[in-house]
């Protein structure tokens, strides 16, 4: 979608519509006739990512074998997503930004968030304290692509 890479790049606040509707091939009135606002796009954007997200996590776990270490499962597929669709990292990052200043978006994200850390909780099927830790690191990790961090900076999976 071009207006996840529009807002990876630009964030919330620095994207106009008409770059998303020139990086997407198509006339800004027709922007509008899919969606209502630019807040309203950014949502769409904002689940797209983060159905991603999810979807990855949840094929990991099911792929997972027997006796394999779950952690480092989940942490390979995650990194695997990133490396290939590094605009949705970057935007997750920029999501977060918009949302320390927008309470609608802060709503959406912060709604998104916990219904991920419910999502953990079943993904390896142990209480929340021992979940987020997890969640901490993955969030390291998603700032630490995101400016590049040497790999000995990183923590190791």
């Amino acid at each position: 979608m071009a207006a996840i890479g529009a807002f990876a790049e630009f964030g919330y606040h620095g994207t106009g519509t008409s770059e998303i509707a020139r990086r997407a091939g198509v006339s800004q009135p027709y922007l509008y006739a899919l969606f209502p606002d630019k807040k309203s796009l950014f949502l769409a954007c904002h689940k797209r990512t983060t159905d991603l997200i999810r979807a990855t996590l949840k094929q990991a776990r099911e792929e997972a074998g027997e006796g394999e270490n779950l952690e480092v499962r989940l942490g390979q597929a995650y990194e695997q997503m990133v490396a290939s669709r590094h605009d949705n990292l970057l935007f997750q990052l920029q999501a977060h930004a918009a949302a320390a200043s927008d309470p609608e978006i802060r709503a959406a994200v912060r709604e998104t968030f916990i219904e991920m850390i419910e999502e953990s909780l079943e993904l390896h099927q142990a209480p929340l304290q021992t979940v987020l830790p997890y969640i901490s690191q993955a969030l390291f990790f998603n700032v630490a692509l995101a400016i590049d961090l040497p790999e000995q900076y990183r923590l190791q999976h």
